[in-house]
């Protein structure tokens, strides 16, 4: 099994304010020590989101530096592979984009759904229910124990 992380989150998991901390903090946990889980993985345009709008949302570059490290695993356990685009993957993204339009799919997460075709990949680990109907998705809600 492999899934991909979403924005939303890696920034619920690092905003402790958050109203989906504790699900987002629970969740990413699960899958990142699961065996059952297979390899995480996420995305150079999910990198670029959740970084912004980390920074933005906590109006600190040093709180979206360490969201940062932690995707990519510097000074943190190397745990989430970090997906890159190609001039291929932005040409499917922008078809599956026009495609799903009725979706509300945003540009990065139509670059998502690129990425699980791609590489074949399982689920998105995502608050986001755009995906639902276009991918598999897994609800951090539905990993929490309480």
């Amino acid at each position: 099994m492999s899934v991909f992380v979403d924005t939303g989150v890696f920034y619920a998991h690092h905003d402790t304010d958050a109203s989906r901390h504790d699900a987002a903090m629970e969740a990413l946990d699960r899958v990142l020590r699961s065996p059952e889980y297979g390899q995480v993985m996420t995305s150079d345009y999910v990198y670029d989101e959740v970084v912004t709008l980390t920074q933005r949302r906590t109006n600190s570059v040093a709180d979206a530096l360490t969201v940062g490290r932690r995707i990519r695993g510097d000074g943190y356990p190397d745990a989430i592979e970090l997906l890159h685009s190609s001039s291929d993957r932005f040409e499917e993204a922008v078809a599956i984009h026009q495609t799903y339009s009725d979706q509300a799919l945003s540009f990065t997460d139509a670059m998502t759904v690129a990425m699980v075709n791609e590489y074949e990949i399982d689920s998105v680990l995502s608050f986001d229910d755009d995906f639902d109907g276009v991918v598999s998705r897994l609800s951090p809600e539905t990993l929490t124990t309480s």
